[in-house]
């Protein structure tokens, strides 16, 4: 589950807590486009137009701004804009500067590889809320092999200095691989000299449409790597996964917790999105957040978004129920990871617990215990 500190002075918690009260939207995530720059082995959403062609079609600038209209008179002011990579989306710089002139607080989720100069002016006048980067790893050589471009950290690192100097903050995210990991060092010394924080991505899922659009499975840390990754330093990256070979034998001792003969009350999971949050994908689905796209059929843009969210909230209860496994499971403290939307992703069902996190749960708690450090890393928080 996911953990918030809310401090009522401020004025953007006491908004989200009215938003959540009320069970009104606060926030959105417009995933623009399918279409990368990057060609990302274990992207979960990357396709070709012939790919994508028999799961619909990408909204036009016009329905995006319509749609727009229909969520700032529904009170949504947080507009997350992703992808694909969002600003190979056709039409993004008019469709961003509509939307910054609407007034909506926009974040900007991104890989920082492919800015054309319209794009950069139109980040210039408009300045967004915030930027959220992903890195693929600390060279070039590793950006070629993890996503097809030999100059892709060169880009990266230039487009993170393009926001610094117009006083955009960033945040920094680094997604973990097999291909990548070795990087750890150069990412943590690469973040350092930009003075910015960055949190370790090692959640990796499979391709939303068909498995054989990605290499994620095959590409993604096995629970025992991303255990050791977490509790070791960016330095000692070499004895982490040594390391994992080991801490993987605890699996011999793994039971995958079960729900109880006698039912216990039920428990809705902690998920602020669930109340307050929704989103958009390109192919003008809704759901409540990325990770549980297929599970909800909500159209916005057939039914208008008031309609769809009314569906969202109507099978609010079903989608956000924690299991009775995980309810009664002795992990529960330590499993910060646990969400509909991760259970969704993993299983395909938001009432299973996924296998490969209860896993990771379990090597997770048993690697701080032998390094003597109890504190659990944190996950990344949602919105």
């Amino acid at each position: 589950m996911i953990e918030k500190t809310w401090d009522l002075n401020r004025i953007t918690d006491r908004i989200q807590m009215q938003a959540i009260q009320r069970r009104r939207p606060l926030s959105c995530t417009l995933e623009l486009t399918y279409r990368c720059n990057f060609h990302c082995r274990m992207c979960y959403i990357r396709m070709t137009d012939a790919q994508a062609a028999p799961f619909g079609r990408m909204r036009t600038v016009e329905e995006w701004l319509d749609m727009a209209r229909q969520l700032f008179d529904a009170g949504v002011l947080n507009l997350t804009l992703t992808g694909g990579e969002c600003t190979q989306y056709p039409g993004f710089v008019r469709l961003y500067e509509q939307l910054s002139k609407m007034g909506f607080r926009i974040t900007v989720m991104s890989n920082a590889g492919a800015y054309s100069d319209e794009i950069r002016d139109v980040f210039r006048r408009y300045p967004p809320s915030s930027v959220g980067v992903t890195l693929y790893g600390g060279s070039n050589e590793t950006y070629a092999a993890v996503t097809g471009d030999p100059k892709g950290l060169d880009k990266v690192a230039e487009n993170i200095r393009f926001f610094r100097s117009i006083r955009v903050p960033v945040g920094l995210n680094f997604t973990v691989i097999r291909q990548n990991v070795s990087d750890h060092p150069k990412v943590a010394k690469l973040c350092r000299e930009f003075d910015l924080p960055y949190t370790l991505i090692t959640d990796i899922t499979g391709h939303r449409y068909s498995a054989d659009y990605s290499e994620a499975m095959m590409c993604r840390l096995s629970p025992a790597e991303r255990a050791c990754v977490a509790c070791y330093p960016p330095e000692e990256i070499g004895s982490a996964m040594e390391e994992a070979g080991e801490l993987e034998k605890e699996l011999v001792h793994f039971r995958m917790p079960a729900a109880p003969a006698e039912t216990p009350p039920s428990a809705k999971d902690a998920c602020i999105g669930s109340f307050s949050g929704c989103a958009i994908y390109w192919n003008g689905e809704m759901g409540t957040c990325i990770s549980m796209r297929g599970y909800h059929n909500a159209k916005p843009f057939e039914t208008g978004f008031e309609a769809a969210w009314a569906q969202l909230k109507a099978e609010e209860d079903k989608a956000f129920i924690r299991p009775l496994a995980c309810a009664v499971c002795g992990m529960a403290i330590d499993c910060l990871h646990n969400c509909a939307g991760r259970r969704f992703e993993g299983t395909g069902s938001p009432g299973e617990p996924d296998p490969y996190t209860c896993q990771y749960v379990y090597l997770l708690k048993h690697c701080k215990k032998r390094r003597n450090d109890p504190d659990a890393p944190k996950a990344a928080p949602c919105s």
